[in-house]
């Protein structure tokens, strides 16, 4: 005959434990913004792949191979999507926390992100390439101030901190 071991708890058992979760705080990133590219890159020494770079360049190009996972710097809504001649597939995305707009090109693929979309500091939303006017794999990434990307915004130099995000990412 089996042996049955029934036990019982009352049901006040795990509050005598008090509470679980006292001073545990809801997880925070450590930091605002993260560095796009999600593996290795070189953010180039050329200085006509930089800002202004002697042809009105509006943002830093880094290198990395075709198929590196491109990452949102941070969280934000996609305000546009596409495919443009010179920019090839690109995305670009109003940071919550600044309200400036980051812009990627020259990606892999077509977004699959539509304008009004949702994207996490972090989340991976393109894969680099060479789409567009692009002589080699690389993502064109640009800042641009409020209100936004030819919106009435002005492109600024992100090499700071695309450097900054770089030695934390």
């Amino acid at each position: 005959m089996p042996l049955l071991l029934i036990l019982s708890f009352p049901a006040a058992a795990p509050a005598a434990f008090g509470d679980l979760t006292l001073g545990i705080e809801e997880i925070q990133p450590r930091h605002s913004a993260l560095f796009p590219i999600d593996g290795p890159h070189d953010l180039s020494r050329w200085p006509d792949n930089r800002f202004g770079g002697g042809r009105g360049h509006d943002g830093q190009d880094m290198f990395a191979d075709c198929g590196t996972p491109v990452r949102a710097a941070q969280s934000g809504r996609v305000v546009f999507a596409g495919f443009q001649g010179a920019a090839g597939n690109y995305l670009v995305v109003r940071s919550d926390a600044s309200g400036e707009d980051q812009v990627y090109m020259h990606l892999l693929n077509t977004p699959r992100f539509a304008a009004g979309d949702r994207v996490e500091m972090g989340q991976r939303i393109a894969s680099v390439g060479r789409t567009g006017r692009a002589d080699g794999c690389h993502l064109h990434f640009e800042l641009w101030t409020a209100p936004g990307w030819y919106r009435g915004g002005t492109a600024y130099d992100p090499l700071g901190k695309l450097r900054l995000w770089d030695s934390w990412s």
